[in-house]
């Protein structure tokens, strides 16, 4: 608790910019039970954009966990997660659930560049096909099906200036005017093509192909994010194999793992472990030779383990 408050505090000192806002893992509960919850949560999202000064480029709801991608100042991302909270909080218990735990908090982490901000784009709309809830672009609970997809442009609700502001206040749970062009679903609640801008998405990634390759491809990157914000991050035996075997294009052109020598295999074993954190167990099944000589490679200098 202390050093989340501490790091708070430090966020509240950033300058404007461009921020990954990823919330804790509520280990053991949950902030999303239902899809009456998850479209609520849809709404909040939207009214974070109304009540600060803040710009979403890009989000997803998990059942436990949120991820952003937004820029403003290091202050009013802590003051938008802290409104979140306490809207969900509320759902909660209204629901007959427990709230979220006082000290549920969340990590922020600047994006500094274009290529950073292109990985944190692949890492928020992978999160839900990593946990094998959808195909890409197919998941409901966030925006991701807006990027190089036609879904979004098709897909429409009620708009605000049709319904009552009673009606309104009603579904935020709060009197801050909704713009009347957004657009509510009677299922997926407010859609994010109302509230989350694109623009950068487009500019980012001009080329769709690129886009959908990159999502399901790019395991470095997906690393790189997950290990930055302590995520836990598991691949299936068929990811693990194209792992491997792009890490071994990269390494040694036009050679498959197959066509390795004994030493290139061990240098192989040891990228597996630096860059993705297989284990030694995961590495022989991927590589096609034993435990022993994998642990073998890993403590060698000649390897450069050490």
């Amino acid at each position: 608790m202390r050093t989340y408050l501490k790091e708070r505090k430090r966020y509240q000192t950033w300058k404007n910019g461009y921020y990954h806002l990823s919330s804790d893992g509520w280990q053991g509960g949950k902030i999303f039970h239902n899809d009456g919850q998850f479209s609520h949560g849809m709404l909040v999202m939207g009214l974070l954009t109304l009540r600060f000064k803040i710009v979403i480029y890009d989000f997803t709801l998990m059942d436990n966990h949120v991820h952003i991608l937004m820029s403003g100042t290091g202050n009013e991302c802590c003051r938008a997660f802290d409104y979140f909270k306490m809207k969900m909080s509320s759902r909660l218990v209204k629901d007959g659930f427990p709230p979220l735990p006082h000290n549920y908090g969340f990590k922020l982490t600047p994006v500094l560049n274009e290529e950073q901000m292109r990985i944190n784009f692949l890492y928020i709309d992978r999160n839900a096909l990593e946990r094998g809830l959808c195909v890409p672009g197919g998941y409901p609970w966030g925006c991701a099906y807006l990027h190089c997809g036609q879904v979004g442009h098709y897909l429409h609700g009620v708009p605000a200036a049709s319904l009552s502001k009673h009606r309104l206040e009603l579904m935020a749970g709060t009197r801050t005017p909704i713009p009347p062009g957004w657009e509510f679903h009677p299922q997926l609640g407010l859609l994010p093509a109302s509230f989350v801008n694109n623009r950068l998405f487009e500019r980012l990634f001009p080329n769709p192909k690129d886009y959908q390759t990159r999502l399901v491809k790019d395991y470095e990157a997906f690393v790189k994010i997950g290990r930055s914000l302590n995520e836990s991050l598991n691949f299936s035996p068929k990811e693990e194999r194209d792992i491997a075997e792009q890490l071994a294009r990269t390494l040694y052109p036009g050679k498959t793992i197959a066509c390795l020598s004994h030493e290139e295999k061990g240098k192989l074993c040891v990228q597996l472990e630096r860059r993705f954190g297989f284990t030694p167990s995961r590495i022989a099944e991927t590589v096609s030779i034993t435990e022993h000589l994998v642990k073998q490679f890993l403590s060698s200098k000649d390897y450069g383990k050490r």
